[in-house]
């Protein structure tokens, strides 16, 4: 979660980090950089931990957090 709300500043992006529920981030994310934010994502939160399996992450996108996860 540090690493998406870093790398998000790091690379000037105006997408935003929200809420983190448990194992979920919510993001607002700003038009024209769903694939950009979803790139970061996927890699911050795929090394958040050295394990020896792989994390998994999924992404949903909604107009709401029951959307996105539905």
């Amino acid at each position: 979660m540090l690493g998406v709300h870093a790398e998000l500043a790091a690379q000037g992006l105006k997408s935003r980090m929200l809420l983190q529920v448990h194992d979920e981030l919510v993001l607002e994310v700003a038009a024209g950089e769903r694939v950009a934010v979803e790139k970061l994502v996927t890699e911050q939160m795929g090394s958040a931990a050295d394990l020896s399996v792989p994390l998994d992450v999924q992404i949903g996108v909604g107009p709401s957090w029951y959307d996105a996860g539905h």
